[in-house]
């Protein structure tokens, strides 16, 4: 076993509160509580890094996409198309050509889904492009708590 100590995976709520927590901190103790412009700069200075860790930490990463998840796909995708093509053709009382039209359309939700389902498994592209998603989001919730506190601040100490 080597001396590297291995990250536990986060949910994205765990990740809000890590980074809420400190910002909520950093806010309560910053000085410059006059100077907006320069909160953003300082805001960004501080936390981008760590919102972009705890994004990748809280972000499953892409890996193979093995039996398993074939066998999930296919069994849940197909269910799905099936479910689509029974509902049509007992609701709508499909009969000859379009009994077939509706039963290609549920054949493409099957191969689209499990087109997709390894895509969101495997694609580094999206991987990079949920990791930036989720370090913007990360940033944003963030940002308004740390803008509430400071404009707290600056209201309770206009009003002493």
């Amino acid at each position: 076993m080597s001396g590297e100590r291995r990250e536990q995976p986060m949910k994205d709520g765990q990740a809000l509160d890590r980074l809420t927590e400190n910002v909520e901190t950093w806010a309560k103790s910053y000085r410059h509580v006059d100077d907006e412009e320069r909160w953003e700069r300082d805001f960004l200075a501080k936390f981008d890094s760590q919102a972009a860790d705890l994004a990748r930490r809280s972000t499953a990463s892409t890996r193979s996409f093995g039996a398993r998840d074939w066998i999930l796909a296919v069994v849940f995708w197909s269910f799905l198309a099936f479910v689509v093509f029974i509902g049509s053709v007992l609701l709508m009382q499909l009969e000859g050509t379009w009994r077939i039209v509706f039963a290609v359309f549920a054949a493409l939700i099957a191969a689209v889904g499990i087109w997709q389902s390894y895509l969101e498994a495997t694609s580094v592209k999206r991987h990079a492009d949920k990791l930036e998603k989720k370090r913007e989001w990360l940033l944003g919730v963030t940002r308004k708590v740390m803008t509430r506190t400071l404009v707290e601040r600056r209201t309770a100490r206009g009003r002493s």
